[in-house]
């Protein structure tokens, strides 16, 4: 085994019960959850967490992180406040079932919040979660996903600010080309993200010549260098999943192909 893992997302429908079998068919070690997989109304008690760490321990299946699902650019601080109680039940839940670390989202563009608040919004709202992280002894991964957390200035800031071993990167190998940046800057930027990567993102593709737009890939398939990223993430001490995330339409058979093309390069 070699670390491979898979996110529960774009999975052609399956439930829970189908998607770990199907994991562990396919030699998946790790599985990226969902916020809604294990709670979907943040508003209520009741959850998923007990069914599903049993699944879990079932099919012998570790959850490298859950995606929280927050947003930290608020219109008022009673938001930023309901998005922090939100992290800290989340954090109880991972533990629950076995992990360690969940995956952040810095903000999302609103026309309630004006745009020169959203870096000071954001790096707040990261130090905060840091700090709940400290207490409940888990990690923070911060996504380069969206129109803000994509320039990756502005990861490193954070990270450097804040300073905690308790926050780092989740690095999505096709974002920041989506977002605008050339192939030819991605390995630069991969260079300076690695050293704090705690999670990757694993996706290929092509970008569309239209703004925020890309057609999806294979791993391997796209123009995104992944062979050189991993050696890069490997280079720089890199000893979390290799976690893929993939967005074409032909869900869980365009996953299969991910996967055997992570066996055959040997990752």
């Amino acid at each position: 085994m070699d670390r491979i893992g898979v996110i529960k997302y774009n999975m052609s429908g399956m439930s829970m019960e189908e998607f770990l079998p199907w994991c562990s068919e396919k030699g998946v070690e790790y599985v990226e959850l969902m916020r809604p997989d294990i709670w979907k109304d943040t508003g209520r008690k009741e959850n998923r967490v007990k069914e599903v760490a049993l699944l879990l321990r079932k099919y012998g299946i570790k959850v490298s992180q859950v995606a929280a699902g927050n947003d930290f650019v608020q219109p008022s601080p009673a938001g930023i406040e309901k998005e922090l109680d939100n992290i800290r039940e989340i954090c109880r839940m991972v533990k629950d079932l076995g992990g360690c670390q969940l995956r952040l989202d810095g903000g999302w563009n609103k026309d309630t919040v004006d745009e020169k608040f959203y870096k000071n919004m954001v790096i707040d709202g990261l130090s905060r979660a840091a700090e709940i992280g400290e207490k409940e002894g888990i990690y923070m991964a911060l996504d380069n996903h969206g129109k803000i957390t994509n320039d990756y200035t502005l990861q490193l800031e954070a990270f450097g600010k804040i300073g905690s071993k308790y926050l780092g990167a989740n690095l999505d190998t096709l974002n920041y080309r989506w977002y605008g940046y050339p192939v030819e800057k991605l390995t630069d930027i991969y260079r300076q993200i690695a050293p704090y990567t705690l999670h990757t993102h694993l996706k290929d593709g092509v970008k569309a010549d239209t703004d925020f737009k890309y057609t999806p890939a294979i791993l391997g398939r796209g123009e995104i260098p992944l062979e050189k990223t991993i050696s890069i993430l490997k280079d720089a001490g890199y000893t979390g999943p290799w976690c893929i995330e993939y967005e074409g339409k032909d869900g869980a058979a365009g996953y299969s192909e991910c996967i055997r093309w992570l066996k055959e390069i040997k990752v």
